[in-house]
């Protein structure tokens, strides 16, 4: 599949229209971004060396006392 045949086929679902003049840019970036992919996915990770951050939950603000 070409550059041109992702774009249209990923933005054509949510109604997204890629002008033909950020075509060009849309495609470096893409291209970029499959390069970033390919560094990460040549990591070898141990399922034990997986630290995930933890997820930030916001206080409930309901429950504040009004000043």
């Amino acid at each position: 599949m070409t550059w041109d045949a992702y774009i249209d086929a990923v933005s054509a679902p949510i109604g997204l229209r890629v002008a033909a003049e950020h075509r060009p840019g849309v495609t470096r970036f893409l291209v970029l971004a499959t390069e970033m992919a390919a560094v990460l996915d040549g990591v070898a990770l141990d399922e034990d060396d997986l630290a995930l951050a933890p997820v930030f939950t916001p206080p409930d603000m309901t429950e504040m006392p009004n000043d």
